[in-house]
């Protein structure tokens, strides 16, 4: 949400359609999101929701909530708007939601810390707008840690991520931790993905960008929604689908073990007040 070097409107995430099948690339995280709010009720907002794939996706699976997706670019809110599917997107940024203090029962964000300048300014207004006890849902990429093939690769000068994918942030679960403490957000659940087979692929997609010299306007899933019928499409449909499941099924019999990304449940403490 906040765009620093990275242009933001000529680069769209998030718009693809999510589905709790494993052949979609986002289904590991639309599932740990749904069982973390399993039971909730009220108002939910997805901060940095780029197209709204996946907050369209929360709707689809939980109608009776009332889903809300925020994002800084505008050619994102506007792709969001045009099938809203029962989402309210606006326009806004994460250093200043555009919303009222203690507003929701829950907020939810993927891949979204790594892209900001100040990320405990960002769970500070995080923080402010979740009620008392309400929840926070996060997936953040930990590749500044040596057990990752990223952060190996960081160490030699690796930067394709940084430029093609506007990660700021290089995390490791110990400042992903104490950033969240800072911010008075308890953190109650952590399950990892993103481990060996899903890690080389993501090195080889950046680079093949870097080799390539200059970026793609859409992620993959956005590609083969919008492409032409044709047995290229069919191949790289197949491609991704595969890569998909096998990744999800990595990443749920690891869940125990570190990887290169982490999906946490926090929860807003309850301030104790004098009288």
């Amino acid at each position: 949400m906040n765009k620093g070097k990275f242009d933001y409107e000529t680069k769209l995430w998030g718009a693809g359609k999510v589905r709790l099948k494993p052949t979609y690339l986002g289904a590991l995280r639309l599932s740990y999101c749904l069982e973390d709010l399993k039971g909730r009720r009220g108002k939910v907002l997805e901060a940095g929701c780029g197209g709204g794939g996946m907050a369209k996706a929360i709707k689809f699976y939980r109608p009776d909530l009332e889903v809300y997706g925020c994002d800084i670019s505008k050619k994102a809110i506007m792709i969001a708007c045009r099938k809203p599917e029962g989402v309210k997107f606006l326009l806004g940024d994460i250093y200043n939601l555009p919303f009222k203090n203690e507003s929701f029962d829950g907020v939810v964000s993927f891949d979204l810390l790594e892209h900001l300048e100040e990320p405990p300014k960002a769970l500070k207004e995080v923080y402010r707008v979740l009620k008392p006890g309400g929840i926070f849902h996060s997936y953040v990429p930990c590749e500044g840690n040596l057990f990752t093939l990223h952060g190996i690769l960081a160490v030699f000068g690796w930067q394709a991520k940084e430029k093609y994918g506007g990660h700021l942030q290089r995390f490791t679960r110990g400042q992903l931790k104490d950033i969240l403490k800072t911010a008075k957000l308890l953190v109650v659940k952590m399950r990892w993905s993103g481990h060996l087979f899903n890690q080389l692929v993501d090195i080889a997609y950046f680079n093949l960008l870097a080799l390539r010299g200059k970026n793609v306007p859409f992620s993959i899933e956005t590609y083969l929604e919008e492409a032409k019928p044709g047995f290229y499409r069919q191949g790289l449909k197949a491609l991704k689908a595969t890569i998909a499941f096998i990744s999800y099924a990595e990443s749920k019999f690891l869940s125990w073990l570190p990887g290169a990304g982490v999906h946490f449940l926090a929860i807003k403490k309850y301030e104790k007040t004098d009288n």
